[in-house]
């Protein structure tokens, strides 16, 4: 049985929109089953650990932004980190894809949703021969936005034959982690596109085109 485990992270949320312009992201990151990646979590984990680094999760918003128990870190051993999960992503036989809604045509909660179910769904549409090769599919995600959980239930029940819906930590995944830096890469390149990455982003990413050459374009090298 050919098995495909979809790892998922959001951008953005359902309340009231605090700044214009403003996105929702999803992020799908994709892995077949049979394509083991023991040795590149392994790899990334001592690199981790031999680094000095004390983290679990590679979480890229507040490693980037300082935040959490990145705060202690300069800005060199950040960028150090964040390169660490993006040699991981390189290396590891994965596929993603993300949707993007813009909140100024989905201002309230049910928009959102109607726009989203739709925008999965599509998603699903246009990649239907790459999920024709699987028997089953496993759904990772937090469930940390009830309303998001409960779209990706019915797109994906009526959209694919035999899906298992998995409740998971990222502390605990590597590809959630993944698909939390690509989630904000992709989100990245919207804010660069109109000019308005914040004042952590561009100290972090301070090196001249580093963000596009190097981070954006790995990252769209594993767009399915």
């Amino acid at each position: 049985m050919k098995v495909l485990s979809i790892f998922i992270d959001e951008s953005g949320d359902f309340g009231e929109i605090k700044e214009r312009p403003a996105y929702y992201l999803v992020t799908f990151v994709l892995h077949d089953q049979g394509n083991n990646i023991d040795q590149q979590v392994a790899k990334l984990e001592e690199s981790v650990k031999s680094s000095g680094f004390n983290v679990e999760y590679i979480h890229t918003g507040p490693v980037v932004r300082r935040e959490e128990v990145f705060e202690k870190y300069s800005v060199d051993e950040r960028r150090k980190l964040l390169y660490k999960m993006l040699n991981f992503i390189v290396a590891c036989p994965l596929w993603h894809f993300t949707v993007v809604i813009d909140r100024r045509e989905a201002a309230d909660k049910i928009s959102l949703s109607g726009k989203l179910a739709r925008a999965i769904q599509n998603a699903l549409d246009r990649y239907r021969d790459f999920f024709a090769h699987y028997d089953k599919y496993i759904v990772y995600y937090d469930n940390g936005q009830s309303e998001l959980s409960a779209i990706l239930n019915a797109v994906f029940s009526i959209q694919l034959p035999d899906v298992e819906f998995r409740k998971a930590e990222p502390q605990k995944y590597r590809l959630l982690q993944a698909a939390d830096f690509i989630s904000f890469m992709e989100l990245l390149k919207i804010k660069k596109d109109e000019k308005r990455l914040s004042r952590s982003e561009e100290k972090f990413f301070y090196k001249p085109r580093e963000l596009k050459k190097i981070f954006l374009k790995s990252v769209e090298k594993k767009r399915l």
